[in-house]
């Protein structure tokens, strides 16, 4: 096939991700990329080869044809929507936008972009990646789990704890630590930390197996950081609050009836990444674990599930996102994640954001459109 330029926006940590998994897809050619500091940006042009570094978003839209948008959260609806609106295609980091007002209106020029010129959209859900999490989704779809009972959804990471991911106290982790803001206003209490930036990943991976929420409660705790040299605590650093929540526990209402739980934190030591998940029905259950292998999924099912017996099944690797992304260019035919799914997260994030701010009350979930 003829080649697909792609531009990358925004050249910091995650990008490099971006980067390499592209330059693995045949057909796929880096033409260009752009960020606010020039010299990062040529650093990462010279580092993987990009073709082109752009002094502006709107050289790098005029030449390429898709586009990752890698930047802070703060920044993804502004530039996700001028990318829709240019008619290039789209993967855009999570979460979406940093509120729901923003996510509904990227979600809207996605479906526009679609309908006018085709343009494929997806969010990068990292742990879609996981053959596991596609067979579990199938096999929940299929019906073999029964009535949905009860969900159980765990990101646990422990960078906040120790230097194992390097200081928490360095520049590309100070960010995530502080509550987002948008030209100066804050862009969402809880929605920012750990709930925005790795509860959007469990609360995706949780309801697009157990289903849709239709409610939730939320509590949000922030605790003081421990500085990892000195071990003094510490509610800012070199001037800037550390104000964002480390630790969430979700209480679901699914609108399938079913219930559960999602918790998340950055304090989890001994857990340097782990995503897990049970989901479990009238007629059997699904277990996985990440931090075990992407393609490891335990099932209790049929025949099995009347005497509690498990199988554990090695699931062949899937297509991850950004080639799904590549192949729903070339076939015409968007796969999942699509960008409305993220403003659906969104979604659970706003009501999330509300009853925290609330006391952990009851909210019901927002619909994106």
């Amino acid at each position: 096939m003829a080649h697909l330029k792609h531009g990358i926006i925004g050249t910091g940590g995650m990008a490099n991700a971006h980067a390499e998994r592209f330059k693995a897809i045949e057909g796929v050619a880096l033409f260009g990329c752009f960020d606010v500091v020039a010299e990062r940006a040529a650093g990462y042009a010279e580092k993987h080869g990009v073709k082109h570094v752009f002094e502006s978003v709107e050289a790098l839209l005029d030449g390429c044809d898709s586009v990752s948008v890698v930047t802070p959260d703060a920044f993804h609806a502004e530039l996700a929507v001028r990318a829709l609106d240019a008619g290039k295609h789209l993967l855009c980091e999570k979460p979406l936008t940093t509120n729901l007002s923003d996510a509904r209106k990227v979600a809207k020029a996605a479906q526009a972009a679609a309908d006018k010129h085709g343009t494929i959209h997806m969010i990068n859900f990292s742990y879609r990646d996981s053959s596991a999490f596609q067979e579990a989704m199938k096999v929940a779809a299929a019906g073999k789990l029964g009535h949905i009972r009860h969900c159980d959804g765990r990101y646990m990471q422990a960078w906040l704890a120790n230097s194992a991911w390097g200081s928490p106290l360095s520049e590309g982790w100070l960010w995530r630590q502080q509550i987002p803001t948008i030209h100066g206003k804050p862009g969402g209490k809880a929605a920012g930390g750990t709930l925005g930036d790795i509860g959007c990943h469990i609360l995706d991976f949780t309801t697009a197996i157990a289903g849709d929420a239709k409610a939730l409660r939320c509590t949000a705790k922030t605790f003081p950081k421990v500085h990892p040299e000195t071990r003094e605590l510490l509610t800012s650093y070199e001037g800037r609050k550390l104000n964002a929540n480390d630790s969430v526990v979700i209480e679901l209402e699914l609108e399938n009836g079913g219930f559960g739980c999602v918790q998340s934190t950055r304090w989890a030591v001994g857990h340097p990444n782990q995503v897990a998940l049970g989901v479990y029905g009238t007629e059997g259950a699904v277990e996985i674990d990440l931090e075990r292998g992407f393609t490891k999924l335990r099932t209790c099912l049929g025949q099995a599930a009347k005497k509690n017996e498990w199988t554990e099944t090695e699931v062949p690797k899937t297509p991850n996102n950004y080639e799904r992304f590549v192949r729903s260019i070339q076939t015409g035919e968007n796969d999942q994640a699509d960008v409305v799914r993220g403003a659906q997260v969104q979604a659970y994030l706003d009501a999330c954001e509300r009853s925290a701010e609330d006391g952990g009350t009851r909210v019901a979930v927002r619909k994106w459109a």
